[in-house]
């Protein structure tokens, strides 16, 4: 028997629908029953239902990531709400706007030792932007119109800038089963408000003047561009660096990496270079930050270095910018897309850093193509990956080794691509289903994920959605039996107990993933996974290529190279 007094959930589904909100990831609950029905029974409402609350939360991560929009997930009470934690850590520290709706048993059943109760509200604590109670559901019109207001609220606060999660605890009462949207006669007498917020904020004009005048004087300018999603702000900022004659080290994630043509201002080696050459490369005079931090350690290393003589201007979206080695001598607030297309500057030496640094950008992409051609490893796969990929493809980097490898050794000189990837908090689990989303998002595109052997048995449960939801995804699965990232760390040092960070876990991935309905295949050099990935690329379904490596095998190679380039460098050998 349905509750009447519940209709006012359907009251809060319209007024999610009503301010943009049009895709929704449910877990399958008994408590977030009038919160499900609502959704699905709404026609605006694409509603998808992931069994594993973990990866539906990270699912729907990779959609708000790729559709710019908010996305709101619903589970039941209980421990079903801690598993949405990761996610929403990621999406906090990324600024994905994802919103949080965790039903939950009534207040007179807290704290009084009754079933799959926890403290639901407030949860998420520092890692939401907003956090809110809804009133139990009461059948009154002031209630769904307080519910609309609140779905409205939350769907611009996920989008403000920056944008990120919310968190409604709704408190739901038994009969659970909710009455037919069509048959709520008062729903016609509840409008929901439209919230009509402003996303973008310019810097002040004085700031930009500095930035101006500081850009104008420079003998050694850089621009640094951290990992962003917006395409279209990539190509701003790279045509203002090309215009403008200065140097662009543009992150992996950034969306400006990979660009068409020879000649062109992004250093695509830059974390190679300076992790080998260190101290010989030359240091900029004025430093303009923008977004995201940079994967690359030792991009870190040299900003700090410079940071010492130099005028570091950092741009973020909001007062809460992002410095994390505390270089910034001047913090622009806002959006700079309009001054990038409008500023011209006057010719002057400048152009003398730019050539130092393509000419060694130009001398590693010739020698790394040339170690690589001689040698199949981790990196080797990374550079053959991405050259094989369609170009309307989506490419998504896991973290630890894969997303470090395409930033030192990844040849820019590409079609672009759509990159993606975890890189708030950097965690190693959601992954799969992260990807799996952003295929959701546009399904009839390519979608590429290159992950980890830990970071991929850390999300086995996302797998499901391949045939759950028909979404086509290519897997490129590094497998180097668990953790081969230490080998380049300083746990390395200690051989002797360095099983405890590296993880050998023996797994054979082969059964699991055709459990889950997916075709599975391993190579074993350059040409076996280019073909692999050009046949395998636009067919749907589920596709692993697996390529097994030497836990150490890395870190070798990396020593050779940066050994060669950093004598090179110094003037040391031809």
């Amino acid at each position: 028997m349905s509750n009447s007094k519940l209709w006012p959930v359907h009251a809060f589904v319209e007024g999610l629908v009503a301010n943009g909100v049009r895709f929704a990831v449910n877990s399958p609950g008994s408590r977030n029953t009038p919160l499900t029905l609502a959704l699905a029974e709404h026609p605006e409402m694409t509603v998808f239902t992931h069994l594993d609350e973990r990866s539906a939360a990270f699912f729907a991560l990779g959609l708000a990531q790729a559709k710019h929009a908010p996305v709101v997930i619903v589970c039941t009470s209980g421990t079903a709400t801690a598993n949405y934690y990761p996610a929403v850590m990621e999406a906090f520290a990324a600024h994905v706007p994802l919103i949080v709706v965790t039903a939950d048993r009534p207040p007179r059943l807290r704290e009084v030792g009754a079933n799959q109760v926890v403290r639901q509200n407030g949860m998420y604590a520092q890692h939401v932007k907003w956090a809110v109670e809804m009133p139990i559901p009461d059948g009154e019109i002031r209630t769904a119109k307080h519910a609309t207001g609140v779905a409205a609220r939350a769907a611009a606060e996920a989008l403000a800038t920056p944008a990120g999660p919310v968190h409604i605890n709704y408190p739901l009462v038994e009969p659970l089963l909710i009455p037919a949207r069509a048959a709520c006669a008062d729903m016609q007498m509840v409008c929901p408000p439209i919230v009509y917020a402003s996303t973008v904020v310019e810097p002040q004009p004085s700031a930009l003047t500095a930035l101006q005048e500081a850009l104008a004087h420079a003998e050694r300018p850089l621009v640094v561009l951290g990992p962003q999603r917006d395409k279209e702000y990539a190509v701003l900022v790279q045509a203002f660096c090309q215009r403008n004659q200065i140097a662009l080290f543009a992150d992996s994630l950034s969306q400006a990496r990979f660009a068409t043509g020879k000649d062109t201002v992004v250093i695509g080696h830059y974390d190679l270079l300076l992790d080998a050459a260190k101290e010989t490369c030359l240091l900029p005079d004025v430093v303009l930050k923008i977004g995201a931090e940079p994967t690359s350690k030792s991009l870190a290393a040299y900003l700090s270095r410079a940071s010492a003589q130099s005028r570091v201007f950092v741009n973020d979206e909001t007062a809460v910018y992002r410095d994390a080695n505390g270089i910034a001598t001047d913090v622009l607030i806002g959006h700079l897309g309009q001054w990038l297309q409008a500023v011209e500057i006057a010719d002057g030496p400048r152009v003398e850093f730019l050539q130092w640094w393509t000419r060694a950008d130009k001398f590693a992409s010739h020698f790394i193509q040339k170690y690589t051609d001689k040698h199949w490893f981790e990196g080797t796969l990374l550079r053959v990956l991405l050259n094989a990929l369609p170009k309307e493809a989506q490419f998504v980097i896991g973290n630890s080794r894969p997303v470090r490898d395409v930033d030192a050794l990844a040849e820019r000189d590409r079609p672009p691509l759509l990159m993606y990837g975890n890189r708030g908090v950097s965690g190693i689990d959601g992954v799969v289903s992260t990807a799996f989303g952003i295929a959701a998002a546009a399904p009839t595109l390519p979608t590429v994920l290159c992950i980890g052997d830990v970071s991929f048995y850390h999300d086995l449960n996302g797998l499901l959605a391949a045939s759950r939801f028909a979404v086509p995804l290519m897997i490129v699965l590094v497998h180097n039996d668990g953790g081969g990232i230490f080998q380049h760390l300083s746990q390395a040092e200690r051989q002797e107990t360095l099983d405890y960070f590296t993880t050998p876990h023996g797994l054979n991935f082969q059964a699991i993933i055709e459990a889950y309905g997916g075709t599975y295949e391993q190579v074993c050099d350059s040409p076996s996974l280019a073909e692999a990935v050009s046949r395998l690329a636009q067919q749907p379904g589920l596709k692993v290529i697996e390529a097994r490596f030497a836990n150490d095998e890395s870190v070798r190679h990396y020593r050779s190279m940066r050994s060669r380039i950093g004598r090179v460098m110094r003037g040391e050998t031809d």
